[in-house]
């Protein structure tokens, strides 16, 4: 069986050291892996026994996943990077931990200098409903991965994947996209990692409401089974469920994909 195609940035040095300032000096002596193209960011984070927390950053993927095994679009260009962390097989990390990762990726990108993003629950951020980030919070015998994507470019003519709209970071502002950005969106996920589930659960209360591209919209939460639901969503509760107001009552979901209706008191 052939090898999947693993090719280290040529000036991975020097990325190294310019994404290594960005991180913060918590961060500092964090292993940092720079490459052109990777299957997976998580892939290979997930391949490898972790002793420390580790930062792999590729320009492209070729086999970038999503959540429940969907792939994930990752030309060259984008912002794709995992990071690792070695944790006690009994350890839990907090429920809401994804949530947490998305609210500091969307603050951390407003504070660059880009505009109007929100967060779709329960791991998206967009703009406008066009999709401009995903993140992947997945659990290993002894390592905990979250992945990130952000898309840079719009896809051209408007085109969609997976029926749904790309947005990229060009478009949001004449701002620099460089390791620097993705260093500092690093080091946020980074410093998330070491929340307390109190700590998440404030996070929750105080930050999501503001970023909650959802909220009070009709949606159709399409569950693993099949099975869907519509109703108004209602923001979500401390372990980062969704809260449905549907004409039965409120249901409490813990995963399922969102399909958005118009908003309230849009027009038709």
């Amino acid at each position: 069986m052939s090898r999947p195609i693993e090719c280290y940035a040529s000036n991975a040095a020097n990325r190294s050291a310019r994404l290594r300032l960005a991180l913060g000096q918590q961060w500092a002596a964090v292993p940092i892996h720079v490459f052109e193209t990777l299957p997976s960011t998580s892939g290979w984070m997930a391949d490898r026994a972790l002793n420390e927390p580790t930062l792999v950053i590729a320009d492209e993927q070729t086999q970038g996943r999503g959540r429940q095994g969907r792939a994930w679009h990752s030309p060259a260009g984008g912002i794709y990077f995992s990071i690792g962390l070695p944790i006690p097989a009994s350890a839990r990390p907090p429920d809401a931990l994804s949530l947490a990762v998305g609210l500091q990726l969307a603050e951390t990108l407003i504070a660059a200098g880009f505009s109007g993003i929100g967060i779709k629950w329960p791991n998206d951020l967009v703009v406008d409903d066009a999709k401009l980030a995903g993140l992947l919070v997945e659990r290993f015998p002894n390592a905990l991965v979250v992945g990130v994507g952000v898309n840079t470019e719009s896809l051209p003519n408007n085109a969609a994947v997976a029926g749904r709209p790309i947005v990229g970071l060009r478009q949001l502002g004449d701002r620099t996209i460089d390791d620097a950005l993705i260093g500092r969106l690093a080091g946020a996920v980074l410093d998330v990692t070491t929340w307390t589930a109190m700590q998440v659960e404030w996070v929750l209360q105080s930050r999501w409401p503001v970023f909650d591209a959802l909220a009070e919209r009709t949606i159709v939460v399409e569950q693993a089974d099949g099975a869907r639901l519509q109703g108004r969503a209602r923001g979500v509760t401390a372990a980062g469920n969704l809260r449905l107001q549907t004409g039965t009552g409120e249901h409490v979901l813990s995963a399922g994909e969102c399909h958005i209706g118009r908003r309230r008191g849009a027009a038709s």
